[in-house]
């Protein structure tokens, strides 16, 4: 094999790779929004972050905060691994 055809399917197998870490980071990202499509949580800025409730209110219901909706988001999905005794 020629470098030039070795450099050709070095390129094709680094584009296979990126292609297939982008499907990866896709499914990841859906993932996490799963919550979000079921409960439908208000969304909404609270001083100078961005909430996201399932609940009444702060208190009794399950929140997160972030600097992006999407952070929220995130904070959020952790949320739901806390335990009563941890608050």
């Amino acid at each position: 094999m020629t470098e030039q055809e070795l450099a050709i399917v070095q390129r094709f197998n680094w584009d296979k790779d990126l292609t297939h870490q982008s499907e990866m980071n896709a499914l990841i990202e859906a993932e996490e929004m799963n919550l979000i499509k079921l409960l439908n949580p208000k969304i909404f800025i609270d001083g100078n972050k961005w909430c996201v409730l399932y609940g009444e209110n702060l208190q009794d219901g399950i929140c997160g905060f972030g600097d992006t909706p999407r952070l929220a988001v995130y904070d959020f999905n952790k949320a739901w691994d806390v335990s009563l005794n941890a608050l």
